[in-house]
């Protein structure tokens, strides 16, 4: 954990490393800090501050595109590359171009490295884990930002692809489920990072702040939905697989891990949701791309926001952040006790009837 920013003469309740820690209700006494927002010299500033007493381990899913690779790439410029770095995707090829980019590092023990991993489906996603936690002695930085919210086009069609799995959207899969199985799966190396005194924080980078009520009658959104049961839906489910819930289980009466969320289950391990707000990505098309470069927030800028709020954070819990790395409490929240083990509970059954699936042969990425 890092100390916060003094010289933005923010409230305590942001920047001060003396904030209370612990469950988001913790926030409902604050107010979000949407004016102090620190201006992007001064995160670049606190960026280059970071020097980690020992050699970081981050593993990026989604970091060969987008948003996941600005983070990476702010990840590197900061430590100078004298850190481990682990790019989790499909193209190995853009992967190597983002090596590329990285600085030449000073300390031998420093590596970047491509993991192959197709999330949408979640036995790729158990294989690459299990890889990771077989040869990996601690992760202290995980961030998540595969798939992405489905824009208007694709909703109005109406069209959405199934996986082999069986879940019925396959960008809900890796937009969703494969970030939850992933954080899941790595837990053990992250509470290794924090028994060892280190930075120990997974980062989800989706929408907090934009959530919507849960309909119960429609778990993993199996009827035709609109822009308006979609986005939100897939940001509260988001809310709840990172935040904590008391103490170490939902209203502490269980410990079935089918009731309990990323946080609760590792209340050590640090997790925020955030909103990268509208960033000029992939994402759109080719022909859009020179005017989102013109209007939106760059790749780049994106990254150093992205890795602001990776690296300044309370240790432990669940947090929620804005655009600019920026405490937002619980605007846009929409959980509670019901919707926290409803959700979750749909979440692990999912994932596990999805990987009890038989499938074709040809539909078992490498």
């Amino acid at each position: 954990m890092r100390g916060r920013l003094a010289c933005c003469n923010a409230p305590i309740l942001q920047y001060s490393s003396h904030v209370p820690v612990g469950c988001l209700r913790s926030f409902r006494l604050s107010q979000p800090n949407h004016f102090h927002m620190p201006p992007l010299s001064v995160v670049r500033a606190f960026n280059a501050s970071f020097s980690p007493p020992t050699l970081p381990v981050a593993v990026f899913l989604g970091g060969t595109s987008g948003i996941g690779q600005g983070t990476a790439q702010a990840f590197a410029r900061h430590t100078n590359g004298n850190a481990h770095i682990i790019l989790a995707g499909r193209n190995r090829t853009a992967a190597d171009t983002i090596f590329a980019t990285f600085p030449k590092p000073t300390s031998t023990a420093s590596k970047y490295e491509f993991v192959q991993c197709d999330a949408s489906l979640m036995r790729n996603v158990v294989a690459t884990t299990a890889e990771l936690r077989a040869r990996l002695t601690k992760i202290n930085y995980l961030v998540l930002t595969c798939g992405a919210l489905p824009n208007v086009w694709e909703v109005l069609r109406g069209t959405r692809e199934p996986t082999a799995e069986g879940i019925p959207d396959r960008l809900l899969a890796i937009t969703y489920y494969a970030r939850a199985k992933f954080a899941l799966d790595l837990l053990p190396l992250l509470r290794a990072a924090k028994e060892a005194g280190e930075d120990a924080h997974v980062l989800v980078v989706l929408a907090a702040g934009r959530g919507g009520p849960i309909d119960f009658e429609d778990m993993g959104l199996r009827k035709p939905y609109s822009l308006s049961t979609v986005r939100p839906t897939v940001v509260t489910y988001t809310d709840v697989m990172v935040e904590v819930s008391g103490n170490s289980s939902i209203e502490t009466t269980s410990s079935d891990r089918h009731t309990q969320s990323l946080a609760s289950l590792a209340p050590e391990v640090t997790f925020t949701h955030i909103w990268p707000g509208l960033v000029s990505t992939p994402l759109f098309r080719p022909w859009a791309r020179p005017l989102t470069n013109l209007l939106l927030t760059s790749i780049d800028d994106c990254g150093e926001y992205m890795l602001f709020a990776l690296l300044d954070f309370n240790s432990g819990g669940a947090q929620r952040k804005g655009a600019r790395g920026d405490d937002i409490g619980l605007d846009g929240y929409y959980g509670g006790a019901e919707v926290r083990e409803r959700v979750w509970m749909h979440t692990m059954e999912v994932i596990e009837g999805a990987l009890a699936a038989r499938l074709p042969e040809k539909a078992v990425s490498a």
